[in-house]
């Protein structure tokens, strides 16, 4: 009966829908240059995402090695108890985006994703999503919910922060 259970328990694992909850990193300083910490602003933007996902279940935080996107998640992935997986931005935007839609598919839950003003729109493209683009160098208040649910995708763009 127990081993049965385990089976049931295990399926219903399997057929729950991913959230890959994708955003781009909050306000950065401008130095230095090469990998900037987070503004004043951005740490105020990174406190709002944990607000805002403070329910959320989060089960899988993917940033890249930047600091910038490290910072953005940090509250998150220190609230729900998760360790960021780093992924570095290789073999181009594409690639990239498509090595963190694979990633965030297999781990399945709920995954936060924090890029780059280049990345996110690919990632919500690789995940099945609508076609985004590359967000303006302003834009830090968009998040999009993609929701994957066997053959079915669903996408939420939502905006969060002030």
């Amino acid at each position: 009966m127990i081993l049965a259970l385990a089976a049931v328990l295990a399926l219903a694992d399997t057929t729950r829908p991913t959230t890959v909850i994708v955003v781009r990193h909050a306000e950065k300083a401008a130095l230095p240059a090469n990998d900037p910490v987070l503004s004043p602003e951005g740490i105020e933007r990174a406190l709002a995402l944990d607000s805002a996902l403070v329910n959320a279940g989060v089960t899988t935080v993917i940033t890249t090695p930047f600091t910038r996107t490290r910072a953005t998640a940090a509250p998150v992935a220190q609230r729900h108890g998760v360790r960021p997986l780093e992924l570095p931005v290789r073999g181009g935007v594409a690639a990239h985006a498509r090595e963190i839609a694979d990633s965030a598919r297999a781990r399945g839950g709920v995954v936060l994703v924090v890029g780059h003003s280049n990345t996110v729109g690919h990632i919500v493209e690789a995940l099945g999503g609508p076609k985004v683009g590359d967000l303006p160098d302003t834009e830090y208040r968009s998040l999009w919910t993609v929701t994957l649910d066997n053959e079915k995708v669903v996408v939420v763009r939502a905006r969060f922060g002030r």
